[in-house]
């Protein structure tokens, strides 16, 4: 929708002397401050015909208007065209209370309906009532009475009720009709004025007088009176008419010196008539019936015939022969000095300075337009200009060429160099310092004249943004990039002595976008994150709780104003106030949303006037806002289509439902349009949305009149919408319920499934898991007793190999003492051979010496010595000390060779240990007392014994039985 937003440019009105007070300056703001705004329609728009005949609205908002093309529909944000069967134009239109739209043209009258994919549709009742192939001609209006819907035809009324028709005909021509106080009045042109009785479907004569029964009526309206009737002619004659006494009289002519003009239509707005004209756009008349100027908006409705007026709660649409208008009437806002950027302004000598990028302007009175605003250039201030200072009753002018005086229109130049303001220094009457482009300047006023004195050294910051601190020639100066400077100037204001630059490191998340003001006669810094404090002990910048509290921390704070009682602020590109002394103050930001998003960023001004009136300059101009005036108000919010997509087909959802819709899981975009038919204002109708479901919170607010959304996982959804226009007005929530349903296996039925056989997987899974770590653990058990018992072996093996050499050990000590026992016993053994050998060669001695001797006494001497080696001979107990000495070295040898053959006799045994000594026949024959040949015969009697062959070697054999 393209609007042309067209407002009264605001004058301040004063005489050229200045006669003129304050007071009547506000009396003229006061006049104009809530004039209505024209909203323009043309054919890029309805795309349809331009000559509108009829229009009405809808119980839910949305507006039906008749033209040459059909109905044509708008919900406030798309317009839809319904056409009639035989394609005639629609002169008349009828929303009754039940909310039935009726609907006539040519030979052809019917409903509007829309249906539950929010489509609209035309049935006809021309079948319905049985009036095929008459000729009604065009329809030219419709009206309600109680349960009767009547329409007025030229040559007849059609009364229905109930599906039945009653047919009233005309004696010449129904001209016009309206309902008023409850009865329907209708002119027969040449008859005059008639009521109709519903009881009995008659007319009944209520006005005869020559000049309204031969002329046309354009309009009946009531008055504050029951019984009095307006009737308004089209020849601009308006007459009282009492229906008691059916007696009329002129009550005003609309077209006075004689005009040449006519009336088309009419309506009642208030206690004001409105009259919509042929060549004279629209005249106005008051409670009293006395013409009246209509408000100067009306002077821009883009076409001088009115062809009918519709009257709306928040304005009037005016149906004209080439276009469409809306007047809206709830504006608490007027804007003005359009396409400048405004960066400051000021009231000076009851004219309202204007500061812009195209220099200085000065509101005028013009002669022509005493109800209009006009503005001036000074020429001498052309070019960026900043802003103004009042001081003693002078203006000083910040500019891009510097700083300029303005006194009994005069300009005069004090400094050179770009200035952004000025500022007072703490104790000075007539010094003051130009705030510049590069650092300070010392100004000084010398009776009426100003002079530079000298240009502040040490210091060549931008000091735009700039407050005196606490402390004797100290000042606190911002910088939008660099973070805060605090300066110490000298006494006699030459040079900047102390700089102290605070960024990130005292107290800021961030040096940027942070600016000084005073507030509560406390110096703050607001940011990006909140506003501080400086805490002089701690060297910091603390969090200033009293602002902290009020405001929204997570916005850029740019601009703290306190006049009196009342903060302003700007946060975020949004203008607001709050009352200071309020409890709980809460700033108030609705009034000026129509200017969010267009202030010049640290330049913005605020200037409030008496009456709670407040102007504003912007980027593209001036607006002058009303506080006192709330056109805040609660409406509907409609969801008008819905329509799923797949692929590249289109399908529309029920718009109205009573329970969720269902869509299919190949939905791949769900779209919604949606709109607000009453807060059509000026174009700027806003939308915020949410999906339950899917969103966490409401979206941002935006101009978009439709959302849509792609490939939604299954679930149910519940799609929001409300609106807002920015005057305040809000549009209640509206709803829409769906579900996307699930595919083939993402059923209830399959999710159990699934979920079943995921837990027989999980339980499997666990099972193998399980098993495959019992596995493990049998193994890691067998591994471990394996790993047991190779370390047992490892052990056992190195206690064998301990044990064993142990027992090298041992058996080296043992085979040492069998070495030494064997040759011990060998020397034993050969001790008895050669003793025996002895004792026997000894007593053969003996037997041959006492052969020798003759005497008795030495033979018996020899006898007694024989006896007594006798006694000592080597016997049986020798033997057996051999024996034991014998088993000791070869352990178990007797045992093993009696288990070899029991029947070994000890001699036999004594030979094989002899034998195993290794001893000679002739050595062994002594020791068992025997001849060689008797140890020979032995030793042939043991080999037969012990089993062995003859080549089988004794003494070989006895060695290895141990």
């Amino acid at each position: 929708m393209r609007l042309r937003l067209l407002y009264i440019e605001l004058l301040l009105f004063f005489f050229a002397a200045n006669a003129y007070s304050q007071r009547s300056f506000f009396q003229i703001v006061d006049s104009v401050a809530n004039q209505p705004e024209v909203i323009h329609f043309d054919r890029s728009d309805f795309k349809g015909d331009s000559e509108f005949w009829s229009a009405c609205e809808g119980n839910d908002g949305v507006l039906y208007f008749g033209n040459n093309d059909g109905v044509v529909i708008y919900d406030g944000e798309t317009w839809q065209k319904v056409v009639l069967p035989n394609s005639s134009s629609v002169r008349s239109l009828l929303a009754t209370k039940k909310g039935e739209i009726y609907a006539g043209g040519y030979n052809e009258f019917g409903t509007i309906e829309k249906d539950s994919l929010g489509n609209y549709h035309y049935s006809s009742m021309i079948h319905q009532l049985k009036l095929e192939g008459q000729e009604l001609e065009n329809l030219e209006q419709i009206h309600q009475l109680g349960d009767n819907i009547i329409f007025r035809f030229y040559k007849e009324l059609i009364v229905v009720s109930d599906n039945r028709k009653t047919i009233i005909p005309s004696t010449t021509d129904f001209m016009n009709a309206n309902v008023v106080n409850g009865t329907y009045y209708v002119q027969d042109i040449h008859i005059g004025v008639l009521s109709f009785n519903p009881d009995t479907n008659q007319l009944a004569q209520v006005f005869t007088s020559n000049p309204i029964k031969n002329n046309a009526i354009k309009g009946f309206w009531p008055t504050n009176k029951p019984d009095e009737l307006l009737i308004f002619l089209e020849n601009g004659a308006i007459y009282k008419g009492n229906v008691k006494t059916k007696k009329v009289q002129l009550w005003e002519d609309v077209f006075k010196d004689q005009e040449s003009d006519q009336v088309i239509s009419s309506t009642r707005k208030g206690n004001t008539y409105l009259l919509g004209t042929l060549s004279s756009k629209i005249k106005m008349l008051d409670a009293n019936g006395k013409s009246i100027n209509t408000p100067a908006a009306f002077k821009h409705i883009q076409n001088p015939s009115v062809l009918n007026l519709l009257n709306v709660e928040n304005g009037l649409w005016v149906m004209l022969y080439n276009g469409l208008d809306f007047i809206n009437y709830k504006t608490a806002s007027v804007k003005f000095f359009e396409s400048t950027k405004i960066y400051d302004l000021h009231i000076y000598n009851n004219h309202l300075f204007v500061a812009a990028n195209k220099g200085v302007f000065v509101s005028k009175y013009n002669n022509e337009a005493p109800g209009r605003f006009s503005f001036e250039l000074i020429s001498e201030l052309q070019g960026q200009a900043w802003s103004f200072q009042e001081r003693n009753g002078d203006l000083l002018i910040g500019h891009h060429k510097g700083l300029y005086l303005y006194k009994n229109d005069t300009v005069s130049r004090i400094t050179l160099n770009g200035v952004w303001k000025t500022l007072d220094i703490p104790g000075e009457k007539d010094q003051f310092l130009a705030c510049g482009y590069t650092g300070l300047t010392l100004i000084h006023k010398e009776g009426d004249t100003y002079k530079m004195i000298n240009k502040i050294n040490g210091f060549t910051e931008s000091t735009r943004d700039i407050v005196a601190a606490d402390q004797p020639n100290t000042y606190w100066v911002c910088h939008g990039y660099k973070g805060v400077y605090k300066i110490k100037i000298n006494e006699n204001y030459s040079h900047v002595y102390s700089i102290d630059h605070y960024t990130n490191n005292n107290g800021f998340e961030s040096p940027f976008n942070i600016n000084v003001f005073k507030w509560n006669n406390h110096i703050v810094f607001t940011s990006n994150t909140g506003v501080y404090t400086y805490n002089n002990e701690l060297n910091q910048f603390v969090p200033y709780k009293p602002l902290n509290s009020i405001l929204d921390t997570t916005k850029n704070t740019r601009k703290i104003l306190q006049l009196k009682d009342t903060t302003w602020l700007v946060q975020d590109n949004e203008i607001g106030y709050f009352v200071t002394s309020d409890a709980t103050p809460t700033p108030k930001t609705k009034p000026f949303l129509k200017v969010k998003g267009q202030l010049n960023r640290g330049m913005e001004s605020i200037l409030p006037l008496p009456s709670g009136k407040v102007l504003t300059g912007t980027t593209d101009g001036i607006y002058l806002f009303d506080l006192k005036i709330d056109n805040a108000c609660e409406t509907n919010t409609l969801i008008t289509k819905v329509v799923k997509f797949h692929n590249q087909d289109k399908e529309n959802l029920v718009v109205k439902q009573k329970e969720a819709v269902e869509l299919p899981n190949n939905t791949d975009v769900i779209r919604f349009n949606f709109a607000s038919p009453n807060l059509i204002s000026d174009g700027s109708v806003q939308f915020q949305y949410i999906l339950e479901g899917l969103n966490v919170g409401w979206s941002e607010w935006a101009a978009n009149s439709f959302k849509e959304y792609s490939h939604l996982q299954p679930g149910t959804y519940t799609f929001k919408v409300r609106s807002r226009n920015l005057n305040g007005s809000h549009g209640e929530i509206a709803g829409y319920m769906f579900t996307v349903m699930p595919k083939w296996y993402q059923t209830t039925v399959i999710r159990i499934f699934l979920v079943v056989v995921f837990l027989f997987l999980l339980w499997l899974g666990f099972q193998l898991i399980k098993r495959s770590l019992e596995k493990e653990n049998e193994k890691a058990q067998a591994a471990n007793l394996k790993a047991k018992r190779m370390l047992e072996l490892e052990i056992e093996s190195l206690k064998l190999q301990h044990d064993k050499e142990r027992i090298e050990r041992d058996k080296e000590v043992l085979e040492k003492n069998i070495i030494t026992k064997s040759k011990e016993l060998a020397n034993y053994t050969m001790q008895l051979v050669n003793k025996k050998d002895a004792f026997n060669d000894l007593q053969n001695d003996l037997k041959e010496l006492r052969q020798l001797v003759r005497t008795q006494t030495s033979r018996q001497k020899i006898t007694d010595i024989f006896r007594k080696l006798h006694q000592h001979k080597i016997g049986e107990e020798y033997m057996e000390v051999f024996d034991v000495n014998f088993e000791n070295v070869h352990y178990q040898f007797f045992e093993k060779l009696k288990r070899i053959n029991p029947k070994l006799s000890k001699k036999e045994q004594r030979l094989c240990a002899f034998i195993k000594m290794d001893l000679s026949n002739k050595e062994i024959s002594p020791l068992l007392n025997i001849s060689v040949r008797g140890v020979e015969t032995l030793r042939y009697r043991l080999r037969k014994k012990l089993n062995l062959e003859h080549e089988d070697k004794l003494q070989e054999f006895l060695r290895n039985l141990d």
